[in-house]
């Protein structure tokens, strides 16, 4: 496992976006944008268990994550990695992340899950 850095910690501490790269059932790429997160050494996401990136990562947990400073975009860090599912405080978790980035509880937390992204290989530009 690759280790972030202290300016990816600190990227990923602030309410930045990710693109998110998940593998359908026949292996063609599934992109979209995210709120992140870290626990000091993952990459944190979460998202509803039934959307298409819930799915597949449960069908397969390879994931690739770009994240963005939006205030320079061209400041930014890919990672690449397995991602480990976890059901238990999902609901907790996505009000944190509401918090983080609006100031408010998110309106529905039914059906969460959250993404721990264990980075295998980290590519970084001006982080």
């Amino acid at each position: 496992m690759e280790k972030l850095t202290d300016a990816q910690l600190e990227l990923l501490r602030t309410p930045c976006f990710a693109a998110v790269a998940t593998l359908r059932d026949d292996g063609s790429p599934h992109t979209s944008i995210v709120w992140v997160d870290t626990d000091g050494d993952h990459v944190v996401f979460n998202t509803k268990t039934g959307r298409a990136k819930g799915k597949h990562l449960q069908r397969d947990p390879r994931v690739s994550l770009t994240v963005f400073d939006p205030k320079d975009p061209y400041r930014y860090f890919e990672v690449e990695g397995v991602a480990e599912l976890e059901l238990d405080g999902a609901a907790e978790h996505m009000h944190g992340m509401s918090r983080k980035y609006t100031g408010e509880d998110w309106t529905d937390v039914t059906d969460r899950v959250i993404v721990r992204v264990r980075p295998e290989r980290i590519f970084s530009y001006q982080v």
